[in-house]
């Protein structure tokens, strides 16, 4: 990670694709304005260009009269205010995530808002892990909704909970290409199935593309989700389904995002990172892995054609 030194320079270079971890019950806004006002203290605290010179003339004006240069006050930043400021900062967000959920969150600085457009229209798939927890229902299907009753769980194992996921997976994938207009046998489900996945046309129609139960220990569970145009309460209620294919009940207890295209958890900032030395090698790793799914996508298409 390299010293900075100028805060000009360390500006210009705010310009592209970050990836952060959102901690539960943040809102996304917040996130936002936390991440604007740390890189303006941190780009406050650099060295800044020199202060401009303003032309003084001295001496009477019946003498010959001295010219210099002195320091124009006006240009100081205890006069005119810090040099940089939330509002020189545009920051948008590729992929919403609920106010209780956390994970990966990619974010676009400057001219990066372009790029979480482009990525928030192609609509990349996400991964979740999804903890729930059995025995109780909620009016929200969360925890922190009203209790709306208690059932037994002691006959719910392991593998009743990897039958019904699967089931629950088959039904989705049927889904799938019933949205697209091909049969599940055909030669032309195949040939969309080998150009990568399928997508729904309808990018608020939640698809689900792999569910698996990762982890078991009565009544506590979670569950590891692949899927595009899903949203939190869709999640939630997954859970409440699955509760009752189980004939009990089960609320889910947290949502996180482990993954988003090719940003994952271990590419993203934590919120003791978010300062501009950290953000700007972030941009950097993000960059890299942008320029590995353009080329990936270009032989993609050329072995296609």
């Amino acid at each position: 990670m390299s010293k900075l030194k100028n805060a000009a320079k360390a500006f210009k270079n705010l310009n592209g694709l970050i990836c952060v971890y959102k901690p539960p019950a943040v809102p996304i806004r917040q996130v936002k304005n936390i991440i604007s006002t740390h890189l303006c203290r941190d780009l406050n605290n650099l060295p800044d260009r020199p202060l401009e010179k303003r032309v003084v003339i001295e001496g009477p004006t019946n003498e010959p009269m001295t010219v210099k240069l002195d320091t124009n006050y006006a240009d100081h930043p205890l006069a005119c205010g810090p040099r940089y400021t939330q509002d020189d900062f545009r920051i948008s967000w590729a992929t919403n995530l609920g106010l209780f959920s956390s994970g990966v969150l990619l974010l676009g600085i400057n001219s990066g808002t372009r790029i979480t457009y482009e990525i928030n229209i192609s609509r990349l798939t996400r991964a979740f892990k999804v903890h729930g927890q059995l025995g109780k229902a909620t009016d929200t299907y969360f925890w922190n909704g009203r209790t709306m009753e208690r059932s037994s769980y002691g006959h719910v194992t392991r593998d009743k909970i990897d039958r019904v996921v699967a089931h629950m997976q088959a039904a989705h994938q049927k889904t799938m290409y019933e949205l697209s207009g091909v049969h599940m046998e055909s030669q032309t489900a195949y040939d969309l199935a080998s150009k990568g996945l399928i997508k729904p046309a309808n990018n608020k129609l939640p698809v689900l593309y792999g569910i698996k139960c990762v982890h078991f220990d009565s009544p506590n569970f979670t569950l590891e989700i692949q899927s595009v145009n899903e949203y939190d309460k869709y999640l939630w209620t997954l859970i409440h389904d699955l509760g009752i294919q189980l004939k009990t009940s089960a609320y889910c207890t947290g949502v996180q995002c482990i993954r988003q295209g090719k940003f994952n958890v271990e590419l993203a900032l934590l919120r003791k990172h978010w300062n501009l030395e950290f953000i700007l090698d972030n941009k950097r790793k993000c960059h890299h892995i942008l320029e590995e799914s353009e080329e990936l996508l270009s032989r993609q298409s050329a072995h296609l054609m």
